[in-house]
C-alpha cells in the first residue's frame, strides 16, 4: 500500500521556510511535489516525497533549531478535520486522544500512544515512528507542534511535566528550555511529552462536544474511504505523485503499491480499466489544469507531466484537446 501524508499538513513547512526567506514555491516544486493538492481538502502527497521536502528544507536553513518554528506556522486548517476538533476537545487528554485515534489523518506512517501512570500522577504521549528514524529536525517539530495545540486549548504558559527526545541535539539545549519550559530529555528510547494528571483532566471552557463529535464522524468516514478506495483511484495517486520522474511504468507503479505489475493489470482490467488509458487520462486531465494556470511556463508543464522534451508534450497535448498547448491557454 503507498503511504501518503496528508497534504495541506505541509503548509507548515511552506510556512517555516518563508519565516527563513527561503522560495517554497522553488522547493516543492524541486521535489516535485503539487502546490495545488495543499488548496484540495482531504489531498494526499507520497511519504517519500514529503520526505526529500524535509531534506532539502534542512539543507537550506541552516539553523539547527528551525523545528521548533512549527510551533508559529500552523493552523487547524492545516490539518484537515483534526485540527478543528482536537481544540474543540474538553480537556488535553481528550485532545491528545483524538490525536492517536485519527493519526490516519495526518500520516499513514506515524502514530502515537497515551501512557497513564498513577503512580507519578502523569500522562505520557509517546510520539512513534514506525519508519526510518526521523531526522532531527522532524522530531523537534512534531512536539512543537502537539504542544502548541496543546497551549491553544489550556493556556500559552502551559507547561508539561518533561519533553523527550531521541535525538541529541545539545546545541539547541536553551531553545528547547525556552520553549518547552520544562526539564529536556536527549537520547531517550521514545519522543514524548508528559503531563500531569491534574492538567490533563482539567475541564476546558473552550471544548464543544457537539463539534467535536461531528468532526469525529468526519474523520472516520474520511480514513474510512482512504482505506476503501479503488485499486484505479490508487493507482491514478501514484502517477501523479511519480510524473515528474518521466519513468512511469506499470512495473514501477506496482512497486509502489507492493503488488505484482500482473496482479495490477489484472486487478484494474476487473475495474474496466488499463494502466495505458488510466495515464493517459491523467496525463490529460493534469495538463489541462496546468496549461490553464499562466504561472506554470510550458516547457515547466512537460516536465511536470514526466515529458523529456516540450515538442512530444506539444503533440500530446494536441492529441488530447485538437489544440496546441499555446491555443488552449489563449482561449481558456
Amino acid at each position: 500500500m503507498q503511504l501518503t501524508k496528508l497534504a495541506s499538513a505541509q503548509m507548515i513547512l511552506w510556512n517555516i521556510l518563508e519565516s527563513y526567506h527561503k522560495d517554497p514555491v522553488v522547493v516543492f516544486k524541486q521535489v516535485g511535489l503539487d502546490i495545488k493538492k495543499m488548496r484540495i481538502p482531504g489531498a494526499r502527497y507520497n511519504k517519500e516525497k514529503i520526505a526529500k521536502l524535509w531534506e532539502e528544507t534542512g539543507r537550506l536553513i541552516e539553523d539547527p533549531c528551525f523545528g521548533l518554528a512549527a510551533a508559529t506556522s500552523w493552523h487547524p486548517s492545516y490539518l484537515g478535520t483534526l485540527g478543528y476538533a482536537m481544540l474543540a476537545s474538553s480537556s488535553l487528554r481528550i485532545t491528545l486522544e483524538r490525536l492517536v485515534r485519527f493519526f490516519g489523518i495526518i500520516t499513514s506512517v506515524n502514530a502515537g500512544e497515551l501512557i497513564e501512570d498513577e503512580a507519578n500522577e502523569t500522562l505520557t504521549f509517546n510520539f512513534i515512528y514506525k519508519d526510518t528514524p526521523l531526522p532531527i529536525y522532524r522530531e523537534d517539530a512534531a512536539l512543537a507542534l502537539i504542544l502548541s495545540i496543546l497551549r491553544g486549548n489550556f493556556q500559552q504558559t502551559f507547561a508539561p511535566v518533561s519533553v523527550s527526545f531521541k535525538h541529541s541535539n545539545k546545541r539547541c539545549r536553551k531553545r528547547y528550555s525556552d520553549f518547552f519550559r520544562s526539564p529536556v530529555i536527549f537520547d531517550a528510547p521514545t519522543s514524548s511529552l508528559t503531563l500531569s494528571l491534574e492538567i490533563a483532566d482539567q475541564n476546558l471552557p473552550s471544548g464543544n462536544k457537539e463539534l467535536a463529535t461531528l468532526n469525529d464522524q468526519i474523520m472516520s468516514q474520511y480514513l474510512t474511504d482512504l482505506d476503501s478506495s479503488s485499486l484505479r483511484e490508487k493507482v491514478q495517486t501514484t502517477i501523479i505523485e511519480q510524473l515528474p520522474s518521466g519513468n512511469i511504468t506499470i512495473e514501477n507503479i506496482a512497486a509502489q503499491l507492493a503488488i505484482s505489475s500482473r496482479s495490477l493489470q489484472r486487478q484494474l482490467q476487473e475495474e474496466g480499466e488499463t494502466f495505458t488509458s488510466l495515464l493517459d487520462r491523467t496525463r490529460q486531465d493534469i495538463a489541462r489544469q496546468y496549461v490553464t494556470d499562466k504561472q506554470y511556463e510550458l516547457t515547466e508543464i512537460a516536465f511536470l507531466l514526466g515529458f523529456s522534451e516540450l515538442s512530444t508534450f506539444s503533440r500530446s497535448f494536441k492529441r488530447w484537446t485538437g489544440q496546441s498547448p499555446d491555443q488552449y491557454r489563449k482561449t481558456a
